[in-house]
């Protein structure tokens, strides 16, 4: 049995060192709880150069190329599984069938390559000639490329797979599945910086760039940026994750829906592209996006008038109009949409349920295939959980709640992916601590609810 990796203790000093060498490297800004692991990457990069920890540590402080190489490959982690977004890789492959000629897709970021290879099998499950295809998989670490070269994977790796193409596409091993070659031949994987180098292809029908752009600071972004949009042929398809939307609010881009989510199109010639903002970017708000109705204002003629001056000089100050009152939060439209739901007024519950959803909130759509369920709509209820899942994959509720769908849906192997996944998402919590849902659910609830041959209610729990 491997013996543990015993974790460097890093002082302040060291850990400023270490972010200072990435963010050079790469540009990259690790959150916290990523920098807590910066001692266990250090000993297991030394390891692998066959250094004692403080002789590595010299070498990677003076910016020593290999050391700086093995470092990145144990510090950036790039969590990542097939089809992770399958909503998006079904719209790229209608898409790629639709056109003709060579079809070019930039995976950025791709880590250990389950990305670009999902690409691969999602355009020829699309019957996409295979001579049409060229994906191209790029990320600055070396390690995560070797691992993409090797095409090996955990059963991990496959649990958001559809079934049918889990069996066309990968060849089954003990405790391991491999893709197969006809999926790797469509895929070139290469070694790329996006903070430091140009785009490594032009003319791209589709950039893939997910969970990425989050890690750089602010300074670095619209370089990045630009690098992404650079590639892409007029016409051609931007991928972020619902955080990073934001960021490409000034790409001049255009803002299409798929399965309700929104994805970036860079404008044809001749199209007018859409206003730029002259603010910087908010936390949440989206590409040219009309202002939420869950924060409506006062018309104008409603609105406190200013005071009138005084009839002798010097004038009074005239002090600022009120501010109209906020409308309800996520938080309270949801509250209200539960309550409805519950009393069977189920189009109020929608009406309210997808006015949270607008704000990207994962229990909306939750909710939403409740009502979707009551109505006797199954499938509509399991599309309404996977956008719920695509915002928040860790979603434990989400899962069980696919759990039950499926079985209504007679689909037994989707069913139980979904309650592997639901218990995989529970591992290591307590078991007193509720969880994200519509109802309260505490995680020793939801394990024994997920007991083979247990029952599962609308809400995941028993």
């Amino acid at each position: 049995m491997k013996e543990p990796v015993r974790a460097q203790r890093l002082d302040e000093a060291t850990l400023a060192g270490l972010e200072t060498v990435l963010r050079a490297a790469c540009g990259m800004v690790l959150a916290p709880s990523v920098r807590r692991s910066l001692g266990t990457a250090l000993t297991r990069a030394a390891e692998s150069q066959g250094l004692p920890t403080g002789e590595f540590l010299q070498r990677l402080l003076a910016r020593d190329t290999s050391a700086v190489e093995a470092f990145i490959g144990y510090a950036v982690i790039g969590e990542t599984y097939f089809f992770r977004h399958p909503e998006q890789l079904r719209e790229l492959g209608r898409l790629a069938a639709a056109s003709t000629g060579p079809f070019l897709v930039w995976s950025a970021g791709c880590a250990s390559g389950e990305e670009p290879y999902s690409i691969s099998m999602a355009l020829l499950a699309a019957g996409v000639a295979p001579e049409r295809i060229r994906v191209l998989g790029t990320d600055v670490s070396g390690r995560a490329l070797a691992r993409a070269q090797q095409a090996m994977y955990s059963p991990w790796s496959v649990r958001r797979m559809e079934p049918e193409l889990e069996r066309r596409f990968l060849l089954g091993r003990p405790e391991a599945v491999t893709v197969p070659a006809e999926v790797r031949a469509r895929v070139e994987l290469r070694h790329h910086n996006l903070v430091t180098e140009p785009a490594p292809v032009m003319g791209a029908q589709a950039v893939f760039c997910r969970n990425v752009l989050i890690y750089f600071p602010p300074e670095v972004l619209p370089g990045v940026l630009e690098r992404l949009t650079s590639a892409l042929a007029p016409g051609g398809w931007l991928f972020l994750s619902p955080a990073e939307l934001p960021f490409a609010q000034d790409l001049g881009m255009e803002v299409r829906e798929v399965d309700g989510l929104p994805v970036l199109r860079k404008p044809l010639p001749g199209e007018k592209p859409p206003p730029r903002s002259t603010s910087r970017p908010g936390p949440l708000r989206l590409v040219n996006r009309a202002p939420s109705p869950l924060r409506r204002t006062l018309p104008a003629s409603r609105a406190a008038p200013a005071p009138k001056p005084a009839a002798t000089p010097p004038p009074l100050p005239v002090p600022p109009p009120a501010q109209p009152p906020a409308g309800p939060s996520v938080g309270e439209t949801l509250a209200l949409a539960r309550a409805a739901a519950r009393d069977g007024h189920f189009e109020l519950a929608e009406e309210l349920a997808r006015l949270a959803a607008k704000e990207l909130c994962p229990e909306a759509y939750l909710l939403l295939a409740m009502v979707f369920e009551g109505r006797g709509d199954v499938q509509g209820a399991v599309d309404a959980v996977r956008k719920a899942l695509y915002l928040e994959p860790q979603l434990a509720i989400g899962h069980a709640m696919l759990v039950a769908l499926y079985g209504q849906l007679g689909q037994p192997e989707e069913a139980e992916r979904a309650r592997r996944n639901a218990l995989r998402a529970l591992e290591g919590l307590d078991d007193e601590q509720v969880l994200r849902g519509v109802e309260e659910v505490t995680v020793g609830g939801l394990r024994r609810a997920l007991v083979p041959g247990m029952k599962l209610g609308k809400s995941g729990a028993r």
